[in-house]
């Protein structure tokens, strides 16, 4: 599965991964800007521009974008994140020139019509409103803001209310002009490709792009808080979190090695723990968040308001136990795992499309499968011992806690359990 890159003449960079036996193809364009990116006032609008790159161009209307896809059986979706945005179709390969056509045409000549425009923030109103009414999202929408308090990486990627009420036609083009520019994007395809002919593609429709100087984002700093929010529900919905890995730090592959040992499964600690041996939950797990800057390892559960207590020190207790007690039998368990979780990926087309993309803007290369997995086999018991001795720090606690939450002790009280 060879991969092979080139630069069109305006410097957009194109990268694809022929795929044998595939009929389909796979392709994407990457711009390199998220929610991270947004000023105070202009909260949420990388997620509405995506929004409304399928609400009609120059020379298609909203239903002639989606009808030009639908009619050869391929579809075409979009996504915001922190830090990148990426538009991308899946189709026969025959067809491919369909997508690129389409890529190119709502990354150019998206009109922003007004009328348009006001419908699709009342999209974006419900899909705020369906977060508020899911407590395990709110959750963690508090906990991103509570881990990095007054920064925009610690804003919601959907935005709010009242910023998004103010965003005009006119500031989705300002936007767009700056960052959407030939140095901030690159082109991706998987699966059924010729790069030849992708390249030559790709020349023909996104030449037009102009080159831009991108803005420097602001460096992260991880700020440790709390953010407790009553609800009348049944459960408290808790997340314990501490900084974890960036995307470049030596650690990366150990927190995630880590965090399949300690709540990455029904044989995990936690789950053997907190949900079978304790029955304090339903359900619990960790994870190990990363960005170019920064990072973030949290523990996520609900249970009973009449034990968050005793879950809260179980949680801590399973952490700083894991220090001294943890096993050579674990670690080679999660090293399988995480490695079959990389190969079985990177067999799918639309996958190894986002993985592609992903190391491009965070590492400027491809990272071969192989470099790793070496990666992964070579963490030691001491490194995962290291890496626990330096992250669960008292001091460095976020905690987000929603709904039946006034039995939980206050945030000295439960920092004291990781002393």
């Amino acid at each position: 599965m060879t991969i092979t890159e080139s630069r069109i003449s305006n410097g957009i960079r194109v990268i694809s991964q022929s795929m044998p036996n595939f009929s389909s193809v796979s392709l994407g364009i990457w711009a390199e800007v998220g929610s991270r990116n947004e000023l105070e006032g202009e909260q949420g609008i990388s997620h509405l521009l995506e929004h409304m790159a399928f609400k009609g161009t120059k020379s298609r209307t909203a239903k002639e974008i989606a009808m030009e896809i639908e009619n050869v059986g391929g579809d075409i979706n979009a996504a915001t994140s922190v830090e990148r945005t990426s538009y991308f179709v899946r189709m026969l390969k025959n067809d491919i020139e369909i997508g690129i056509s389409i890529l190119s045409d709502i990354m150019q000549n998206s009109i922003f019509d007004p009328i348009e425009l006001d419908k699709e923030k009342h999209v974006i109103f419900q899909e705020l409103a369906s977060y508020r009414d899911s407590p395990d999202d709110s959750v963690f929408e508090n906990f991103q803001s509570a881990a990095y308090q007054g920064q925009a990486i610690g804003r919601s990627i959907l935005g709010n209310r009242e910023t998004l009420i103010n965003i005009k036609s006119d500031d989705l083009m300002s936007y767009l002009k700056k960052f959407y520019h030939s140095n901030n994007l690159t082109i991706v395809a998987t699966g059924s490709v010729d790069h030849n002919q992708l390249h030559n593609l790709c020349e023909m429709y996104f030449e037009p792009i102009h080159a831009g100087k991108t803005p420097l984002t602001k460096k992260a700093e991880y700020k440790p808080s709390q953010i407790r929010e009553s609800r009348d529900i049944e459960q408290a919905h808790i997340i314990y979190a501490f900084e974890g890995c960036s995307y470049h730090d030596d650690d990366l592959y150990v927190a995630h090695l880590f965090s399949n040992i300690l709540g990455g499964g029904m044989s995990s600690r936690l789950f053997q723990n907190i949900r079978e041996n304790r029955g304090l939950a339903y359900s619990v797990f960790s994870f190990s968040s990363s960005y170019k800057d920064t990072g973030i390892f949290g523990i996520y559960s609900a249970t009973s308001p009449d034990k968050v207590n005793e879950y809260s020190e179980a949680v801590a207790n399973e952490i700083l136990n894991s220090e001294k007690s943890i096993t050579d039998q674990e670690i080679d368990k999660a090293k399988k795992q995480l490695k079959a979780g990389l190969l079985m990926s990177s067999e799918s087309p639309v996958a190894r499309m986002n993985q592609i993309a992903r190391q491009i803007s965070i590492y400027d290369r491809v990272i071969d499968i192989s470099e790793t997995l070496d990666r992964v086999d070579s963490i030691k018991k001491e490194h995962i011992t290291n890496f626990v001795s330096e992250t669960f720090k008292s001091k460095k606690l976020t905690i987000s806690a929603l709904g039946a939450i006034s039995k939980l002790s206050d945030q000295d009280a439960i920092q004291k359990f990781y002393c």
